[in-house]
C-alpha cells in the first residue's frame, strides 16, 4: 500500500527532510490521520538511512573548508597564465607587423625590378683551355694513366709503353742511395 496520490512528492520530501514551511504544517496534519502515508515516510527514511554517507572525519572537514578558496585562486592563475600567453602572442604580431611595414617595400621592388639575363655563350667555358698542357700532363703522371692525348710533354711519348725510364724519377737510384730517409719518402 502506498501514500495517497496527492502526498507522495511531500511524503519523499519529508523523510529527506526537505519540506519546510506552511507546507510542512499540512502534510504533518494529514500524517496523523493517514497511515498508509505514516508507513510511507517510514520506509523512506528507512531507505535513506541505508544510503547515507558516514559523517565526515576532521582530515575531510579541514579539505572542505578551503576547498572553495583554493579553487578560485586556481581559476585566477589558470586565467592570468592564459591571459600572459595571448598578451605575448599579440605583440609578437604586432612586432611582425611592423617589420612586414617596413621591409615590405623594398622586397616588393626586388620582385617588380626586371631581371638581366645572362647570355648562354658567356656561362659556358671550356675547361681544357683554362688548363696548361704541363699541368694536364703531370696530373695524368700523377694518377697513373695514359695521356689523354699526345701532347710531346716530358712525360710519355703518348705510346702508353709505360715504361719506368719515362718517369722523371729514377726509383733505383733513390733506393741505393745512403742518405735516403723513409720520412722524407712518405
Amino acid at each position: 500500500m502506498g501514500a495517497c496520490v496527492e502526498y507522495e512528492e511531500q511524503a519523499s520530501l519529508h523523510a529527506a527532510g526537505a519540506l519546510e514551511g506552511e507546507e510542512a504544517t499540512r502534510f504533518l496534519s494529514h500524517l496523523e490521520s493517514c497511515a498508509a502515508c505514516r508507513a510511507e515516510v517510514a520506509s523512506t527514511q528507512e531507505l535513506l538511512g541505508r544510503v547515507a554517507l558516514p559523517p565526515q572525519t576532521p582530515v575531510e572537514v579541514r579539505a572542505q573548508e578551503g576547498l572553495g578558496a583554493r579553487t578560485l585562486s586556481a581559476w585566477r592563475r589558470e586565467q592570468t597564465r592564459r591571459w600572459m600567453g595571448r598578451r605575448a602572442l599579440s605583440s609578437l604580431a604586432a612586432v611582425a607587423a611592423v617589420v612586414t611595414l617596413m621591409l615590405g617595400p623594398s622586397a616588393l621592388e626586388r620582385f617588380r625590378a626586371p631581371r638581366t639575363t645572362v647570355p648562354d655563350t658567356a656561362r659556358t667555358v671550356d675547361t681544357r683551355d683554362d688548363v696548361d698542357a704541363e699541368t694536364l700532363a703531370a696530373f695524368e703522371a700523377w694518377a697513373g694513366l695514359e695521356p689523354l692525348e699526345d701532347d710531346g710533354s716530358e712525360y710519355g711519348s703518348g705510346s702508353g709503353s709505360g715504361s719506368d725510364d719515362e718517369l722523371p724519377w729514377d726509383g733505383e737510384d733513390d733506393a741505393m742511395d745512403g742518405d735516403f730517409n723513409l720520412g722524407e719518402a712518405l
